[in-house]
């Protein structure tokens, strides 16, 4: 290297020219490169074969950790904190409830009370049928059914849109 320009020369034998291209040394080290001109980079790689001198048995286990980038790899579960988790044994105060946010699909069909393998005209009779339940207009003393209704319109529309896709 040429240390007042700042300019990597060939690592080549008898070769001035500007080194532009990293190599590595060896295949023991890979992490420590030398420099080389293009023309002589070119003959680097045609040349080199990291598997040269391997057997079939040592070229398998090489892909092998290529599989996995060379990290080592552990059963699922194997984590420090997986055996920490405990459980009383209460599923009372699991909740259950659908979130609208979440699965759109499930909370329509829950709240049109179908089940997934509804069809259209299944999800067109429920429909119907809760409007009229729970439609603002009627004469009905159920509470909050205002809210009900748009939810039951929200629904429909979403499950209409999506069996006609």
């Amino acid at each position: 290297m040429n240390k007042k320009l700042n300019i990597k020369t060939c690592n080549y034998v008898s070769c001035e020219n500007e080194g532009l291209y990293k190599a590595p040394i060896s295949k023991l080290n890979l992490k420590i490169y030398q420099w080389l001109c293009l023309e002589h980079v070119k003959e680097f790689n045609k040349s080199w074969n990291y598997h040269k001198e391997m057997g079939f048995d040592e070229i398998e286990i090489e892909l092998k950790k290529d599989t996995t980038w060379r990290r080592p790899t552990k059963p699922f579960g194997s984590g420090a904190k997986f055996n920490e988790f405990e459980f009383d044994g209460n599923f009372e105060n699991i909740s259950s409830k659908i979130n609208k946010n979440s699965n759109k699909l499930l909370w329509s069909l829950d709240k049109l009370k179908l089940t997934i393998k509804a069809s259209l005209d299944d999800i067109k009779k429920s429909y119907k049928k809760l409007a009229k339940q729970y439609h603002p207009d009627t004469k009905n003393d159920i509470e909050n059914s205002e809210d009900k209704f748009k939810e039951i319109v929200e629904a429909y529309t979403y499950l209409s849109d999506y069996y006609k896709k």
